[in-house]
């Protein structure tokens, strides 16, 4: 198991408008991946130390490269579908995350490949994706957002509000 501590360490976070702030309280989080270590950066910016563990030997969950065979394995993620979550971390500590990383747009986000010689393109865009979905099925995109609305309803939404706005934004409605 691994520990990695958040400390009062250099860099102060702006803790101005948090509702809590804590002195002398210990925060641990279990699990070190980007969840984690979100988790522990917003503790550790309302003022908690923080200890971090995980159970692999370095902090980053899937976000790993790992060598097997004599070859440089990804275990993923190798696409970030929200890059307004990691500006919102260093946000918090007064930094700017261009200044530290440069996030690269990629289209086709993933390719996948099958078997029988297919692929698949799993694109940014719901619209992309939809006439993806169509091509790869041979069904039209009618029929596409008609399965995706089917689909939706019968989840059982709560939050009638919820299902409306989430059908409009991907142009099923």
């Amino acid at each position: 198991m691994t520990a990695a501590s958040i400390a009062h360490s250099s860099g102060s976070a702006d803790t101005a408008g948090a509702s809590s702030t804590a002195t002398d309280s210990d925060v641990l989080v279990i699990g070190a991946g980007f969840g984690g270590i979100a988790a522990a950066l917003r503790m550790r910016a309302r003022g908690y130390s923080v200890t971090l563990v995980d159970r692999l030997q370095a902090i980053g969950g899937r976000a790993q490269v790992f060598e097997r065979g004599g070859f440089r394995h990804d275990a993923g993620p190798t696409v970030i579908t929200a890059p307004f979550l990691f500006d919102e971390l260093f946000e918090l500590f007064g930094e700017r995350r261009e200044d530290y990383l440069e996030f690269r747009p990629l289209d086709p986000w993933y390719r996948f490949h099958f078997d029988d010689g297919q692929q698949f393109d799993y694109r940014p865009g719901i619209e992309d994706t939809n006439n993806e979905i169509a091509r790869s099925l041979n069904l039209s995109k009618v029929t596409i957002k008609h399965h995706l609305t089917s689909l939706r309803s019968n989840l059982g939404n709560k939050n009638r509000t919820h299902a409306v706005s989430w059908a409009i934004e991907l142009g099923i409605s």
